[in-house]
């Protein structure tokens, strides 16, 4: 049976030929002296080889222990490379792709990114801000690790889990007719009227379109939340928004809320491709948002 090699044994070889004597190798290993000696005649005895020749002026290498000094180094220099490696792959920051349709990435995962930076994970996200069908396709195409939507249309093929719950509302400025009306406005109305809206694709739009139950008039669709308010207080039509990404406009006039007959309630979602694991950082982040909109719907 072909003996083990001591990885350490070959440390100490390495140290005698730089330092040239025993004592001064077991030291610089961390060993004492006995022990040094002793472990490299076991060595030479288990493979047969005289590696040191011994004096009182010190120890030298024989032509036998040169060559396996030779050997060594490089043996070594490779350990050292794959020890630095591994530790620094353990050691490394979670690097997250994450996918999010507008609302949830202006108003909703900023906030659960810093939550999961409070817990302990030290996270860079890599995030897009699309719309919620681009979402699942980036997810279904495996270009991101994690997606959220904010539509009632869930692709089958997804692994998903429902995070929480928003609603859709409908917004005019202060001197719109609508902004006085303290019932609902008639169906009727609301399929007659000019709409700002997000464009296709957006969870947003498709929760309005399945309220309504046809098809709306756009005067003007926007990629961005501050576009499509900015065109509702410019008078283009009625704005089409969650109310997540409003309540500060609410709250201080800028617009009113619409009262209507629609159910625009819709889920927010969380979206990954079934052949890819979620890393410790991309699940816990899942928890984060539900734990969050689970407080935010009890407040």
């Amino acid at each position: 049976m072909t003996p083990d090699v001591d990885i350490e044994t070959l440390r100490l070889l390495v140290a005698v030929d730089r330092c040239r004597s025993i004592g001064a190798a077991a030291r610089y290993v961390g060993v004492s002296q006995p022990a040094a000696s002793a472990r490299i005649r076991e060595f030479e005895a288990r493979w047969r080889l005289s590696l040191l020749e011994r004096s009182p002026r010190g120890s030298v290498l024989t032509e036998e222990g040169r060559a396996v000094t030779s050997w060594a180094r490089r043996v070594l220099d490779e350990i050292d490379v794959m020890r630095a490696s591994m530790i620094s792959l353990a050691s490394r920051t979670d690097e997250l792709k994450v996918a999010a349709s507008l609302t949830i990435a202006e108003f909703l995962l900023p906030r659960w990114i810093g939550e999961l930076r409070t817990i302990g994970f030290d996270v860079h996200p890599q995030l897009r801000v699309v719309n919620s069908v681009t979402v699942t396709e980036l997810v279904s195409a495996r270009e991101v690790d994690l997606g959220f939507i904010e539509s009632t249309d869930t692709p089958a093929d997804l692994h998903t889990q429902v995070i929480g719950r928003d609603r859709v509302t409908l917004v005019v400025p202060p001197q719109h007719p609508w902004a006085r009306c303290t019932a609902a406005v008639p169906h009727e109305e609301l399929a007659r009227a000019d709409y700002v809206l997000r464009e296709r694709g957006s969870g947003t739009r498709r929760t309005f379109e399945t309220g309504l139950g046809t098809t709306p008039s756009v005067s003007m669709e926007a990629t961005s939340t501050t576009a499509l308010i900015g065109g509702v207080h410019a008078g283009l039509g009625v704005g089409v928004v969650s109310r997540t990404a409003i309540s500060y406009d609410l709250e201080v006039g800028r617009l009113v809320e619409v009262p209507h007959g629609l159910d625009l309630r819709r889920p927010l979602t969380a979206v990954w491709h079934p052949q890819r694991r979620l890393g410790a950082a991309a699940a816990e982040l899942v928890a984060v948002a539900a734990r969050a909109l689970g407080r935010d719907a009890r407040s």
